[in-house]
């Protein structure tokens, strides 16, 4: 631990926020470097946000999965137990190795609002402390919430040229500030102690943080989850053209009440997400044997984001096929479904997006692990 260890038992509680600075002990020369970051971040804090108490502690472990490249999900999922056991509100991993990129050509950090944990690459900065610097403030600004901006420390790392921009503007300063105090007050399980069983735990934190938990999940942009799962979205596509051709699809279609698809619906989507949260084991995520608010904010999040993302893609299967409904042959349609009259466009287009999810469902299961908790831990890689 660094020299702040300690203060925290002088500190007013109830305005705390500790942060973790972890990384290899086999790495020798990393440590003067966390303890110079430890020391800068500190008095910037104390600065910008005196409101707050802050608590840099320092960390070091053996033997961490630190294959080279190194690979990003391991690191988060690492940091992110290390987080619970000891009570930090975040944590950073720093590393000398590069890092595994999925989506980008080249990362030096990857920053996880989900798990409120990020994994910091120092491998191309090395002596650079200013770039050092500006990176943890970047994967911390995004850790509480903010966004890519021009004229900030938020700036994309990838127009990073000559001048490095190590502030917040005015407005991020002050939206830091709203989610940190939220952050900083007393969690559930200190205020209520043992005394409460773990469903009044859910309830109780979804009546206090529901709103907030809210925000984190849309912060992930859920909504474009499942576009970004190839294999998901592709035997979707050959499901929904596979029903579209079948004049079966058509003729069940117009005995299915529609009670009973609006059942189906809600059937489908509550089923698609437990398959993809237990078929991907991250249940295993984040978990801890005593109730804890940051582990059970954590998996509600997880949870949150796969069932926004299953929703959303259910309305965009819904409005595509009902406009490739509109525009077939109406009598040729008719004719496979057996009906006379008006082709009841919106009854149709509910059962081809509920056929596609369930379909999809099973694409879910498909997928490599790593890939899906990728898409789902990153905040972007940076």
């Amino acid at each position: 631990m660094n020299f702040l260890k300690g203060l925290a038992f002088l500190m007013d509680k109830n305005n705390l926020i500790s942060i973790g600075l972890l990384f290899d002990a086999e790495e020798k020369d990393l440590e003067r470097k966390i303890i110079e970051i430890s020391k800068t971040i500190y008095q910037k804090f104390y600065d910008l946000f005196p409101q707050f108490n802050w608590v840099f502690n320092i960390i070091k472990r053996k033997h961490l999965p630190l294959s080279i490249p190194a690979d990003p999900i391991d690191l988060l999922e690492l940091s992110s137990s290390i987080k619970l056991e000891y009570d930090f509100d975040y944590i950073l991993l720093f590393t000398e190795k590069p890092l595994k990129n999925r989506f980008n050509d080249t990362v030096n950090a990857v920053p996880s609002n989900m798990l409120e944990v990020a994994v910091i690459s120092i491998s191309r900065f090395q002596d650079n402390m200013d770039a050092i610097i500006g990176i943890v403030m970047h994967c911390l600004g995004h850790l509480w919430g903010l966004q890519h901006r021009e004229n900030s420390v938020m700036k994309p790392l990838s127009f990073w040229k000559d001048e490095i921009i190590l502030e917040w503007t005015d407005e991020e300063k002050e939206e830091i500030i709203q989610y940190l105090k939220n952050i900083a007050d007393p969690r559930l399980e200190e205020i209520n102690g043992k005394k409460i069983n773990k469903f009044l735990f859910y309830i109780k934190l979804l009546l206090n943080e529901g709103f907030q938990i809210l925000i984190e999940i849309l912060v992930n942009k859920s909504w474009l989850l499942m576009g970004r799962l190839g294999k998901f979205t592709v035997i979707t596509i050959i499901s929904i053209i596979f029903l579209f051709l079948s004049a079966e699809a058509w003729e069940i279609g117009a005995h299915l009440s529609e009670s009973w698809i609006n059942f189906s619906i809600f059937f489908v989507i509550t089923l698609s997400t437990l398959s993809l949260y237990l078929g991907q084991n991250l249940q295993k995520v984040a978990k801890t044997d005593k109730l804890k608010e940051q582990a059970v904010r954590s998996q509600l999040v997880i949870i949150g984001t796969i069932l926004i993302g299953i929703i959303s893609f259910w309305l965009s299967l819904f409005i595509i096929s009902t406009f490739i409904i509109y525009i077939l042959p109406q009598k040729v349609l008719l004719g496979w479904a057996n009906l006379s009259g008006k082709l009841p466009i919106i009854h149709y287009s509910k059962i081809m997006a509920t056929f596609g999810i369930m379909a999809s469902a099973l694409g879910g299961q498909l997928e490599e692990e790593d890939d899906i908790k990728a898409v789902l831990y990153y905040t972007e890689e940076t």
